[in-house]
């Protein structure tokens, strides 16, 4: 009998598999696929490199900007697909089932069905008896019910990375995080690109402001938007894929047509074949695995993480639920599962990072949060770079506790690891106004925000006013001691200073 079974090969039944393994316990190791999952194969890894691949061209177009002249980039489209191919190949390699079986690990390959408790059958012929049970059998692409959409067919984040020939025109359906990455990078190597949405603003998980920005600057690079529309039909027509739409509020119809067609409005969980009504868990499709806050089912031997629970479809949200069952299922220890600062971002150029609670959020919650905030093109950094588009803010209380922050701009998934760090250790904004950074860098955005609170906090404060008294400094700033006229700001007066706010730097 196994200490140990896990059922699904992706990152978080990878994590949770070595992390047991590595510790002494005897793991078995189940996937009817690929080792590497969603994330390794058609998801986080491929997706960055075509991204990269879109960045790259975007900058040579851009060099003339400053002073370089080039010509203009000749993309080989297959070629580029073939490097982010061999992308995927390179990282499938590194987790194989021999490294596995190097740990101890036994790996099966095939479909597993829990017949009892302890016990599971693989292809309904071999069982495998556990003390412990990890579910992570991961999503995969939640294709809508639109009349047409079968027949004509249609692009998916599994099949489009077989692509050899770049795509002429392409409709995007869905305006989440994978379907706005996609998009751009396909516009940007030369694809016409129309994104259909069902919601009102793209990235519907983040603020309007956030989204707005980035819609903003999708459309100045050729993508058309189409949002609050519900998708009614697909036909081929000479060749091309027609979309017919209808707007959600006022009805009106319209149609767009391209040479291609990707879906991309969300997933579903894996739960099919696996027989959890055998031992009493609740799941479906839509909704994913019923889990408590330790990540244990209704069955005590029995625990889910990763994409299956239908929460949070973020490879490090896996690893981290990974590490928390680790200690729950193997060490007997009672951890519960946090997600207060799990961040998330979404790699469209210029980036967007959230952690916490978005600003909207923060203020119906806390009618005393602090909001903070500074844009890209007053950081020195990013106007040395000529990355100016974007903005940052941090949402606190009076006393500095962080309760959320977003970014858009250049390195925003980098610059908000300093507020996920200070939310985890109960740091403050004014225990990051305290920290040196390092000049001129991205990261000077988290220090200006946290400078802002700072100099907010003191301002009237009872020790600034004393000391200002004290010293001399609460004359009019008009007029020094031989009436003699100074000419000054505010940033020169101390805290409000810091930062390098006039500006200069080594």
């Amino acid at each position: 009998m196994y200490d140990l079974v896990v059922l699904g090969g992706g990152s978080g039944g990878l994590s949770v598999a070595t992390a047991a393994a590595q510790f002494g316990a005897k793991v078995a190791l189940i996937e009817k696929n690929e080792l590497g999952g969603e994330c390794t194969h058609s998801a986080c890894v491929p997706s960055k490199a075509l991204i990269e691949a879109a960045r790259l061209v975007h900058t040579i177009r851009s060099a003339d900007r400053f002073g370089i002249r080039v010509a203009s980039p000749d993309v080989d489209f297959s070629a580029v697909m073939a490097r982010v191919r061999a992308v995927v190949d390179d990282f499938a390699g590194s987790g194989s089932g021999d490294s596995l079986k190097a740990m101890g690990i036994d790996v099966f390959r095939g479909s597993p069905s829990f017949e009892a408790y302890d016990t599971v059958l693989l292809d309904g012929k071999t069982r495998i008896n556990g003390q412990r049970f990890v579910i992570a059998t991961g999503s995969r692409a939640d294709v809508p019910k639109i009349p047409g959409l079968d027949e004509v067919g249609h692009l998916d984040n599994v099949s489009l990375w077989n692509l050899t020939e770049r795509p002429e025109t392409l409709i995007v359906i869905g305006a989440g995080p994978s379907g706005m990455e996609l998009a751009q990078a396909f516009a940007r190597l030369g694809s016409k690109v129309t994104v259909l949405a069902n919601t009102d603003h793209i990235l519907p998980r983040e603020d309007h402001e956030v989204s707005d920005s980035v819609q903003s600057k999708l459309t100045a690079e050729g993508i058309e938007f189409h949002t609050g529309v519900e998708v009614t039909k697909v036909t081929k027509r000479d060749g091309l894929t027609v979309c017919s739409w209808r707007k959600n509020a006022g009805g009106a119809t319209g149609e767009v047509s391209g040479s291609h067609l990707l879906v991309a409005t969300g997933r579903l969980a894996n739960i099919e074949g696996l027989n959890l009504d055998a031992v009493g868990i609740h799941a479906d499709p839509e909704h994913g695995i019923e889990v408590d806050e330790f990540l244990q089912t209704r069955s005590s031997r029995i625990y889910a993480i990763g994409d299956v629970l239908q929460q949070y479809e973020f490879t490090h949200a896996a690893e981290r639920e990974a590490a928390v069952v680790f200690q729950n299922a193997v060490l007997r220890l009672s951890k519960k599962i946090d997600y207060t600062a799990l961040p998330w971002a979404t790699f469209v150029d210029p980036e967007v990072a959230t952690v916490g609670l978005t600003e909207a959020v923060a203020l119906e919650q806390h009618p005393d949060v602090r909001v903070f905030r500074a844009n890209f093109d007053s950081l020195d950094r990013a106007r040395i770079d000529g990355r100016t588009v974007g903005f940052a803010k941090v949402m606190a209380t009076p006393a500095g506790k962080i309760l959320g922050a977003t970014i858009v701009g250049e390195q925003a998934s980098l610059i908000l690891q300093e507020f996920v760090v200070a939310m985890e250790n109960g740091l403050t904004l004014g225990d990051l106004a305290s920290t040196t950074h390092t000049y001129p860098t991205y990261a000077g955005m988290a220090s200006k925000l946290a400078n802002q609170f700072a100099a907010k906090r003191q301002e009237g404060g009872l020790v600034q006013t004393a000391l200002k008294w004290f010293l001399g400094f609460n004359k009019p700033r008009a007029e020094s001691e031989n009436g003699a006229q100074h000419v000054g700001s505010e940033d020169e007066s101390g805290v409000a200073a810091a930062g390098h706010s006039n500006n200069h730097g080594h």
